[in-house]
């Protein structure tokens, strides 16, 4: 279930208030107290958080599946997308085993769909978390979503203040859908987007690897173009991002209409995603100051779309 993006917090007594957690969503099942977590792609994720292993045997139920968010938390217990960057692509288990410790890992487990022969979906959203938090056995590894009731406005205000990336409001009486719906709804702190990296262009002075990401926004399967991001990158990430990129060059643009760019150009086959934010939306559809903030392996570029806020006023009622 994938929720709507809205330009406004609101407050409403049939609605419930969680955290937007910054890291990758994750759908976990569970059998027989092991646990594999799949992404929104149906990228099997488990190999790459061995952290997370024995989450299984923190959910009492032989069988269930939960949904959630993978995120890494600081030395303050804050969650930082970066910290997960350094596994994106890893598939080594001694690569991975050298990154432990470097972020802790989280499960934030926040809906449940299945447990024990009984499917949740047609269910409340209330009603599942309470019988999520029944079976959740909370652990260092592994937390329950929390959420509350009704004041949305006074939730996101205190989400501005520890800087996170947003809210989720869901209605409370809201069922399980496999698709998108205005029953869930997003609220971000900060103008952020997934986009399609489509090439990059050539350093200027002492910069390596590249000057910067070209990357665009599918609308009616055509890909248009964005933004050049030449922010938020350092050498490792220029390295590591420049590697990842070789094997998918190509000498054909995959943009609708090729846009100039400020240097020599490298096309690529749009396979990789990127997330990025950003000021705010050009009249002309572009993206004003985009920094990059991070690869996603969890998320098709065929998914990346052009998301226009709804005025959140409409969307409610």
């Amino acid at each position: 279930m994938l929720a709507t993006l809205v330009n406004e917090p609101f407050s409403n007594n049939e609605w419930i208030f969680e955290t937007k957690w910054d890291g990758f969503r994750a759908v976990c099942f569970i059998q027989n107290g092991r646990a594999r977590f799949v992404s929104r792609n149906e990228l099997d994720m488990t190999h790459q958080y061995p952290e997370l292993v024995d989450v299984g045997n923190q959910v009492d139920a032989r069988e269930a599946i939960l949904d959630g968010e993978i995120v890494a938390l600081d030395r303050d217990g804050m969650p930082r997308f970066q910290l997960l960057q350094p596994r994106v692509g890893r598939k080594k288990k001694s690569d991975i085993e050298e990154l432990l410790g470097k972020g802790k890992i989280v499960y934030f487990a926040f809906d449940l769909l299945y447990v024990d022969g009984y499917d949740l979906m047609s269910c409340p959203v209330v009603e599942r978390k309470a019988a999520l938090e029944r079976i959740l056995r909370p652990a260092s590894f592994i937390k329950f979503s929390e959420h509350i009731v009704g004041d949305g406005e006074a939730f996101f205000a205190q989400i501005e203040e520890f800087r996170l990336e947003g809210m989720m409001a869901k209605r409370a009486a809201s069922h399980y859908v496999q698709r998108r719906s205005s029953d869930w709804l997003k609220v971000k702190t900060v103008e952020r987007s997934e986009v399609v990296v489509a090439g990059y262009t050539a350093p200027r002075g002492s910069r390596s690897h590249f000057g910067a990401l070209v990357v665009g926004l599918y609308s009616d399967h055509k890909l248009h173009y964005v933004a050049h991001v030449g922010g938020g990158f350092n050498q490792k990430t220029l390295a590591g991002i420049h590697k990842l990129m070789q094997p998918l060059r190509t000498s054909q643009s995959p943009f609708v209409d090729p846009p100039k760019t400020n240097e020599p150009v490298q096309w690529l086959k749009p396979k990789l995603v990127a997330e990025v934010k950003f000021s705010e939306w050009t009249a002309d559809g572009h993206l004003r100051h985009p920094v990059f903030v991070g690869l996603r392996e969890d998320k098709r570029p065929d998914q990346c779309r052009f998301e226009p806020k709804r005025a959140t006023g409409k969307v409610v009622g």
